[in-house]
């Protein structure tokens, strides 16, 4: 399955529009309720950016974080990469990570305050797989 490719641990950089400064963290990967979905756990190494948990299916993300925030995005995978979008008329998101090899992923985001009209440039972030 193609989910099967991210588990594992990742070290991860960020660069934020909000911060001057890269932000660093890991992400977990794991199969979970006898592999039907994988659990997706994040830090961060900076207070401003939220600890979190995730369910992936092939087609759907369920999003937790630390604050109460809960939100459901859109998932496709493929050979190159996977990508996410939530759309709502409030605050969007999208999400595409493309694999550089087996051990290292690229990603951006983006958000909108439109529905997904007009899309504004959030974040980029490197993975690298740890062990």
């Amino acid at each position: 399955m193609s989910l099967d490719r991210l588990l594992g641990t990742w070290q991860l950089t960020m660069q934020h529009r909000a911060m001057a400064e890269p932000v660093t963290g890991r992400q977990h990967y794991e199969r979970v309720l006898d592999g039907a979905y994988v659990l997706m756990t994040w830090t961060y190494d900076h207070p401003g950016f939220p600890d979190a948990m995730a369910l992936l299916s092939e087609d759907e993300m369920h999003y937790f974080d630390v604050r109460g925030v809960t939100r459901v995005f859109d998932v496709t995978f493929d050979v190159d990469g996977w990508s996410m979008v939530r759309l709502d008329p409030a605050f969007s998101q999208r999400y595409v990570a493309q694999y550089v090899g087996d051990n290292a992923m690229d990603s951006t985001g983006d958000y909108s305050e439109d529905g997904g009209s007009t899309w504004h440039h959030d974040f980029t972030m490197r993975y690298d797989r740890v062990g």
